[in-house]
């Protein structure tokens, strides 16, 4: 009896799925269901012992089994519906009504994260920044769309009968998959458990907060979505009040059909008229404006009123001839110093003066690269180091301008000239084009009120922090680098030459200290650079042959900072090193010699830097990386900059920091101490791990004593004084013994002997420590 209701039950099921009532059909699928365990538990019960309830349980999941199958095949299951994703792609693109929606502004609320976008309605409904996992109840009446943020996420519901907006304090959807009459279905972050999130809809709504949308010519937005304090029109008048420009507030028609709908409210244009007398120009109200000396003219940014609008142009405006367009204020080469210019600043009687900046020419490494970067904004640098040799970061303000442009230009190269920005007594010095040489670059005389300087000049200049002196290239016919630097004192009237190298870019001037982006030699493409060898083909000496900067896909340009003193009445070349009378802490940065106490040794680390090995200047952060030579001739890599030496010199107690090694010290930074023994060339490696920033506070025929930290980065207002551990010379120098080789006069590491021609052809500090006899 209990076999034939299954099967009565499952004959339903496919009349009813066959004449399309699947309700029903799934209605008999329940109680096929409850049959199959009523068929299980008659088997059960007329088998004996255990072996009835074996079957029992074979014949109930068999039959629900066959109850699920006969299921998907008859169409009674329904997949489970999953909405769009939030990563973007799948964004609503018509309404329940077939009419269009369009998305734009797409974005991501992280690199890689779940994206957003903003929403225009066929109504003109503007919703902005909404996640792109968005849905439409099924009656069409609401659209509910996630709020993606980098903290807590929200959700938005548009009533679209009554252009309505609640804003949800919810943030466990970031995907929606359905919407009906009386619940939202969705789905909580994907990234932890994709796990399914459901609320009813009107308590949804009685906690939300609830907004109208407000008309704005042919669009329904949010109140606070955009600016609704926009000045109508503008006035601007002539020192003397005898002129007037007026601007007029000009919108469009339609604000749904533009690329950005809000563009008109957000940067609004006005058409202007002067005296009265209106002009087929719009301007912005913010836009930069000048009035003549004699205050009969003017010279502003503007764009002509037309259907399709070139963008903002220069235009002048005399009291007796009206409006004139002025060409580009400048013709640009490739070749030369990338800038651009902005608003004017003056207007005399045959120049108008627009404000211009050269770029920031950033080696891609920070000190060195193989590339330099073109910054066009003001950043921060670093501009020397303490004792101890921390970064000390100054702020990089780019090199200010002004282009001086004859009111009669015809946009030719060389009718406008370069005004530097003002030095001592607010002289400017005037930069004008002569020719260009065969690679582009110009040439240029420099005139300094009535002094002209001898000689012909590139682009490229650099006014001292003082404004006393000026920097400046000298110009060469067929080159596109400078073969020195030059400085004009300004103060003094004479010109300083620097020593012969081969300068790109002039980078900095500040504290009678100025910095050049040096050219010294090419790398191969297939070779990586590293600090024993950061090129393999050497520059020629100054004066030959010019072929060798040009581009070349085999290899490419070293470019390393070279900074020249200014004293007295020459330039100085300033050693890329420093002289250390201390032990350094954790994230010092660059090269130094430290001696010996005694003098008759000194330590030279170089090429250390942070893990990140970029151009930012991270003060805080430790270096690795570092190599060691000592004058005694041992050679060690991989080191960080805390080092210190035994009172007899004899003895050098090195760090070394590794990153990623939380398994063997807890931190992701870890320090070692290495011991070295400049005497009998040996090296040892203490097995336990420093705490962080390791910092030598003392070497004495006893003890070494290190200072480390909580951190393993240093905070600017950090207040951790650190610990002081001491670690007994007597236990060092039980540690294993490493027997460091001689090779070709330096002594490695047997598994480092392959660096000894790097080492042989690393070029010494110029001091006399490192004087050729003392290897």
């Amino acid at each position: 009896m209990a076999l034939l209701t299954v099967l009565f039950f499952g004959l339903l099921m496919g009349l009813a799925a066959r004449l399309g009532f699947l309700s029903v059909g799934r209605g008999c699928a329940r109680l096929m269901i409850g049959a199959v365990f009523g068929l299980g538990f008659s088997l059960g019960r007329a088998l004996p012992e255990w072996w009835g309830i074996l079957v029992a349980i074979v014949a109930i999941i068999g039959g629900l089994a066959c109850v699920s199958k006969w299921e998907r095949r008859l169409g009674l299951v329904s997949p489970p519906v999953k909405g769009p994703s939030a990563w973007g792609g799948s964004e609503p693109q018509l309404t329940p009504e077939g009419e269009s929606i369009r998305t734009f502004n797409h974005g991501e609320i992280a690199m890689g994260g779940p994206t957003y976008c903003d929403y225009l309605f066929p109504d003109g409904v503007l919703l902005q920044g909404l996640g792109s996992s968005a849905v439409f109840s099924s009656d069409g009446r609401y659209f509910a769309a996630p709020v993606p943020s980098r903290q807590s996420w929200g959700l938005l519901v548009l009533d679209r009968h009554q252009r309505r907006v609640y804003r949800c304090d919810n943030s466990e959807f970031w995907e929606l998959d359905t919407l009906d009459l009386n619940s939202l279905s969705g789905r909580y972050s994907p990234l932890v458990d994709n796990s399914v999130r459901q609320t009813r809809i009107d308590e949804l709504l009685q906690t939300a907060d609830a907004a109208n949308l407000v008309p704005v010519a042919d669009l329904w937005l949010e109140p606070g979505s955009y600016p609704d304090n926009i000045a109508h029109t503008f006035e601007r008048r002539s020192a003397d009040g005898q002129q007037c420009l007026i601007g007029d507030i000009v919108l469009p028609p339609a604000f749904r059909d533009l690329p950005q709908p809000l563009e008109p409210l957000r940067s609004p244009r006005y058409a202007i008229s002067v005296n009265g007398q209106p002009s087929a120009l719009l301007m912005a109200a913010n836009t930069a404006l000048v009035w003549s000396t004699d205050q009969r003219a003017l010279v502003c940014q503007a764009q002509e009123h037309t259907e399709h609008p070139s963008g903002d142009r220069y235009w002048l405006w005399q009291v007796d001839q009206g409006w004139r367009a002025l060409p580009s204020p400048w013709v640009k080469r490739e070749a030369e110093p990338s800038f651009y210019w902005h608003d004017v600043s003056g207007l005399d009687a045959h120049h108008v003066h627009i404000e211009s900046y050269l770029d920031y020419p950033r080696p891609s490494l920070g000190r060195y690269g193989y590339r330099l970067d073109s910054i066009h904004s003001d950043t921060e640098i670093q501009a020397g180091h303490d004792a101890q040799g921390r970064v000390q970061v100054a702020e990089f303000q780019l090199t200010r301008m002004s282009i001086a442009m004859p009111l009669d230009s015809q946009g030719r190269r060389g009718e406008s000239f370069i005004a530097t920005q003002p030095m001592l007594d607010g002289i400017c010095a005037h930069l004008i084009w002569l020719c260009d040489n065969n690679e582009g670059l110009g040439a240029y005389r420099c005139q300094i009120g009535d002094w002209q300087l001898p000689g012909r000049w590139l682009l490229d200049h650099r006014v001292s922090d003082c404004g006393r002196y000026l920097a400046l290239l000298p110009f060469a016919d067929s080159m596109t680098v400078a073969t020195h630097a030059a400085v004009v004192d300004v103060k003094a009237r004479c010109l300083l030459e620097g020593p012969s190298m081969w300068v790109a870019r002039l980078l900095d001037f500040r504290d009678g200290l100025l910095s050049l982006a040096a050219i010294i030699g090419r790398l191969d493409q297939n070779l990586n650079g590293n600090a024993l060898q950061r090129f393999n083909v050497p520059a020629p000496n100054v004066g030959s042959d010019p072929s060798f900067f040009h581009p070349d896909a085999q290899s490419r340009l070293f470019y390393t900072t070279v900074e020249l003193q200014v004293s007295d009445s020459q330039l100085c070349r300033v050693a890329p090193w420093r002289l250390v009378d201390r032990p350094q802490v954790a994230i010092a940065e660059g090269d130094f010699i430290q001696p010996s106490p005694t003098h008759q040794d000194a330590a030279w680390l170089f090429g250390s830097e942070t893990e990140y090995a970029d151009s930012w200047v991270r003060a805080n952060t430790p270096q690795l990386g570092g190599h060691l030579l000592t004058a005694s001739g041992c050679a060690l890599s991989d080191l960080a900059p805390s080092m210190i030496w035994s009172p007899d010199g004899r003895y050098l107690a090195l760090t070394r920091m590794a990153t990623d090694v939380t398994e063997l010290c807890g931190s992701y930074r870890g320090w070692q101490l290495l011991l070295l023994d400049v005497q009998a060339h040996t090296l040892r490696v203490h097995s336990q791990w420093l705490g962080n920033r390791p910092l030598f506070e003392g070497f004495d025929d006893q003890q070494v004593l290190i200072r480390c930290f909580e951190r393993d980065w240093e905070a600017e207002d950090d207040e951790d004084p650190g610990s002081i551990q001491s670690l007994p010379l007597a236990l060092l120098l039980q540690l294993p013994v490493e027997q460091l080789v001689c090779q070709d006069g330096f002594w490695l590491r047997a598994s480092h002997l392959h660096l000894a021609p790097y080492w042989q052809a690393l070029a010494l500090p110029a001091i006399h420590y490192f004087e050729h006899r003392s290897l």
